[in-house]
């Protein structure tokens, strides 16, 4: 039986996820506002919701790349038990190397 460990950040990983996900819809939103602001001939709102929209889209980016950083620094070994479940190993995914497994 293979079997991943539970990953103990998960919460905080959902949370930048979404975080990620909320700042690209507001910059999409920031987007419309702009397009209003240009159309409605209100040159100081269209700066303001142009800067809007840098902002959330680059903060937006670097939450999706912190996220995508966390996810490969996270550790990818395998519990392996061979016969029965006294014996617990630990499966270096890369190099394939086998060692007892640590609580």
């Amino acid at each position: 039986m293979v079997e991943k460990r539970p990953s103990t950040s998960s919460m905080s990983r959902a949370v930048v996820n979404m975080l990620a996900v909320v700042m690209i819809f507001a910059g999409i939103a920031a987007i419309g506002g702009l397009i209003a602001a240009i159309a409605g001939g209100f040159e100081g709102w269209a700066i303001v919701a142009g800067v809007a929209v840098i902002v959330l889209f680059t903060g937006g980016f670097f939450a999706v790349r912190e996220g995508a950083r966390r996810r490969s620094r996270e550790s990818t070994q395998v519990v392996y038990a061979p016969d029965h479940t006294d014996e617990l190993f630990d499966v270096d995914p890369r190099t394939g190397e086998r060692t007892p497994h640590r609580d």
